[in-house]
């Protein structure tokens, strides 16, 4: 599916893969901000592992939505 790997920033190639781990992480720690402020995460036993497998999921989702 994927006609290039990089994204084209000027000279600079950005490989499509950081792109979307970074869109995932940041997502994560919003929605891990929303669940402090709501006062949430006391029922997560590990929050650390929840934040991880939190950036994977939203990773994975971003990647299936704006693959070129």
């Amino acid at each position: 599916m994927l006609k290039t790997a990089e994204i084209a920033i000027g000279e600079f190639l950005l490989p499509w893969g950081m792109v979307i781990s970074a869109l995932g992480f940041v997502a994560a720690w919003i929605v891990i901000f929303v669940l402090e402020r709501l006062r949430l995460t006391r029922f997560l036993w590990n929050l650390p592992l929840f934040f991880i497998a939190l950036s994977v999921l939203l990773g994975s989702v971003f990647g299936i939505l704006l693959a070129p």
